[in-house]
């Protein structure tokens, strides 16, 4: 089934990372509830019920303004997201099932799992390195929640993978490329 993107009075995404999507069910409830404002709906989908048909939302903005956090959370899809999805010793780019976290300075050596200290890498090269102290392509930095919702742009430019074509405006990621 497909999800609602939930927007902002300021109409950006309540939350980029991850993204503020809720299922259709969900948005529909809160119309009811007017919580929420249909801006955008799924062409040709309408839920119908006794008394009411209704389209399906595909873009929703809320009636309270949320305060987007902006605080990165250390997690392994930052992490991906923050090297884009690069092994940070071969330099190819995998699919997330593909990668694991690396630690520069190995744990047995003391090294801990902090943005400071990890990095992208492929299975094979993780596999190779080992124990041993080996320079990444690029130094670990933490990053700040602008520089990873900048990465998330640039990396989802022209997916195909979008549920609506409008969401893209919302998302400031660029033209949306249909199927």
């Amino acid at each position: 089934m497909s999800d609602t993107l939930l927007l902002s009075t300021s109409f950006e995404p309540v939350s980029i990372l991850p993204l503020s999507l809720i299922s259709w069910q969900h948005a529909i409830k809160l119309v009811f509830l007017e919580k929420v404002t249909i801006l955008e709906t799924y062409p040709d989908w309408i839920v119908r019920s006794e008394r009411l048909a209704m389209p399906v939302p595909a873009v929703c903005i809320t009636a309270e303004y949320f305060n987007i956090k902006k605080h990165v959370k250390f997690c392994r899809q930052n992490m991906y997201l923050r090297d884009l999805y690069q092994c940070q010793y071969c330099g190819d780019t995998f699919p997330s099932h593909e990668l694991t976290i690396d630690h520069v300075i190995p744990r047995c050596e003391g090294g801990r799992l902090n943005w400071a200290n990890a990095v992208t890498s492929c299975r094979d090269c993780n596999s190779k390195k080992g124990r041993k102290k080996i320079k990444p392509l690029r130094t670990p930095y933490q990053p700040d929640y602008y520089n990873l919702v900048s990465r998330w742009r640039e990396f989802n430019r022209n997916r195909r993978d979008m549920k609506h074509s409008s969401w893209a405006a919302y998302l400031q990621i660029g033209e949306f490329a249909p199927d």
